[in-house]
């Protein structure tokens, strides 16, 4: 009660809790951001400027000059034409064999399982619980 009265009475001090309680949202988001700027935004655009370099001639290793060469993708996709046709094939494969076996199970888990449904669920999520464990032994053995 003697919030509201602070507030419809309009004191100096309830003014600075008002501010600082709409800074709150703010100040909880800067961590995340500023992970996203350094370890995504930044190195995105480093990449993009990276890619888009020409080596001068008669320039030694490691020498290059921005141009904004936008060939440089299609050089990239000619010489690895074989490769890239390849990994969308195995990519399209991929996609319509999950689909294939996803939609059909799904359905059976939501409308035709019955007594197994919590069996069924546990078999469909415990590979995503091996494959973390998997990944964390993989970082710990690298980085520990």
């Amino acid at each position: 009660m003697a919030f509201l009265h602070a507030v419809s009475s309009g004191t100096s001090a309830t003014k600075s809790v008002l501010k600082s309680k709409s800074l709150t949202p703010y100040l909880l988001l800067a961590p995340g951001l500023i992970w996203l700027v350094t370890f995504f935004i930044i190195p995105i655009f480093s990449l993009a400027s990276t890619s888009t370099m020409v080596r001068p001639d008669g320039a030694q290793v490691g020498v290059y000059e921005q141009k904004l060469r936008f060939a440089n993708y299609v050089d990239a996709f000619v010489a690895n034409q074989d490769q890239y046709l390849r990994s969308f094939f195995y990519a399209a494969l991929a996609t319509l064999l999950a689909l294939a076996i996803a939609y059909p199970l799904a359905y059976a888990i939501a409308f035709k399982s019955g007594k197994y449904r919590n069996i069924l669920l546990v078999m469909v999520i415990a590979p995503f619980f091996y494959i973390l464990s998997i990944k964390n032994n993989c970082l710990d053995s690298n980085f520990g």
